[in-house]
């Protein structure tokens, strides 16, 4: 099954700086930690591959809330 994954984009950069406080900026950096915390969510089972799960995402969609 295809999965969308919606990513609060305002709270994961705040979070993110906890985390990573040198490379919040970085925004290479930042979709690749993105694209993995989705696949982590993704996987039922931790022995899969990764290769595998990525078939299963459908898209990432990320808001961001102006102020």
């Amino acid at each position: 099954m295809s999965t969308a994954i919606l990513i609060d984009g305002a709270y994961f950069i705040k979070r993110i700086r906890h985390f990573e406080p040198n490379n919040y900026f970085n925004a290479e950096r930042m979709a690749d930690l993105a694209i993995r915390c989705a696949i982590l969510h993704l996987s039922d089972n931790k022995k899969q591959n990764e290769r595998a799960l990525r078939k299963e995402l459908y898209r990432i969609f990320s808001t961001t809330a102006l102020h």
